[in-house]
Parts: C-alpha cells; structure tokens; sequence
C-alpha cells in the first residue's frame, strides 16, 4: 500500500512539473508575440507643443534633488522611406520650472539663480537645441538616437534611447537624456571642478525626459 501511494505520488509531480514547464513555455512564447517591431512610416510629422513636454531633473552629491520641467517650443522629425531620420527639438529656457519647492520664494531663488550665468545664462542663450541625425530600432518599440545637443552656444554628440508607438498618422515618444553640464560651460560646483564642497556638489549629469506627440504633416 505504501509503495502505491509513493508511485502516486512520483506521477503527480511530474504531471505538475509538467504542465508548469509547459505554462511557463507557453507564457515566455506569448510575450515574444507581443513585442511588435515598429517600422516608422516616411513623411514629415510636427510635434503637439501642447500635447508634450520636457522634464528634467538633477542631483547634489548629498542627495538632495530638484526636478521641473521646460517648454518645448517646436519639433520636427522627417523620416525616408528608408526609415532614415532627421529632427529638431528647440526648448525655451525662459519657460523653466521647479516642481520640487513650494515655497514661492525658495522656488522663484532657484529658478533666478539656474537661469543666470552661474548655470545656464538664459539672457544670452534662451534656447536648447536637440538636432536628431539617425535613430535604429533596437527591439520592439524601443530605438537608439544619435544626435547633437546644443546649450550656452556649445554644441556636442549625444546618444539616447526612448520608445515609440505608433497612433494613426502620429507617433508618441518618449525619450530619455542624460548630458554632462560641465560640457556646456554650466559649471557651477561642477565636480570636474571642485573637489573641496563636500555635500554641496552638484552632480554634473542631467537628466531629460522628452514627451513628445507627433502629428504627420498633411500633404497640400
């Protein structure tokens, strides 16, 4: 009788473990279903100022942080029919806000003090531009960007990733950036500069989180 119920036994764990290395088969085949290649469709599409926006966000070596985000005033990208892309993203630095400080005042100091000389001279250099020069499908809907970003008159590569989805006769992305500062003669207690702050610091990499909807161009 014992030697029946450990034969028992034997067969219901292999029918379970069974049917779980088939469930766990099955699910692994249907997310690889599901990640559909985006194939960008050729044409001119316009970015809805609107519809999208920039964040970014930065460090003190400390841990403190601050994030807010800038106005993006125009973008546009023309895509082959190669696939090949071209773009440009101008933001307007005047716009900047800081969503972290809700004091009025602290919060209007920052937003001074970011836009004078100290950082980003916002009276000599209102824009920021991104000027996008080719972009590849990595996998699924996520691509891989090369282009130039241009702050305070300074202009250098930058590489970035961000997905697509496609929308009719539009496109929403999503893009994240990081740039080092420093690059861009925004070096104030940069820590390619100072090693003598301590927790004052700033770190020198920013980050950006472009949001942005697309609009194909109607042809006249």
């Amino acid at each position: 009788m014992k030697s029946i119920v450990i034969n028992y036994l034997i067969i219901g764990f292999f029918l379970v473990a069974g049917c779980s290395s088939k469930d766990k088969s099955s699910s692994e085949e249907v997310k690889t279903l599901n990640v559909k290649e985006i194939k960008l469709n050729s044409g001119n599409y316009n970015a809805i100022e609107e519809s999208s926006e920039v964040l970014w966000e930065c460090e003190w070596l400390g841990g403190a942080r601050h994030d807010g985000s800038v106005q993006l005033v125009s973008g546009s990208i023309d895509i082959s029919e190669t696939s090949d892309l071209n773009g440009r993203f101008i933001v307007d630095l005047n716009s900047m806000r800081c969503f972290d400080l809700k004091n009025e005042g602290t919060n209007k100091k920052l937003i001074g003090h970011l836009k004078s000389d100290d950082f980003f001279d916002v009276a000599n250099y209102p824009e920021a531009v991104l000027d996008l020069i080719s972009g590849k499908n990595i996998s699924g809907n996520e691509f891989e960007f090369s282009g130039n970003l241009t702050i305070k008159g300074q202009t250098h590569p930058i590489t970035f990733t961000g997905t697509v989805k496609e929308n009719n006769l539009s496109y929403d992305a999503n893009l994240k950036l990081i740039f080092d500062r420093s690059k861009y003669d925004v070096r104030y207690r940069s820590a390619s500069l100072f090693s003598d702050l301590g927790n004052r610091i700033i770190a020198d990499d920013v980050q950006l989180t472009v949001k942005a909807k697309f609009k194909k161009v109607s042809k006249i």
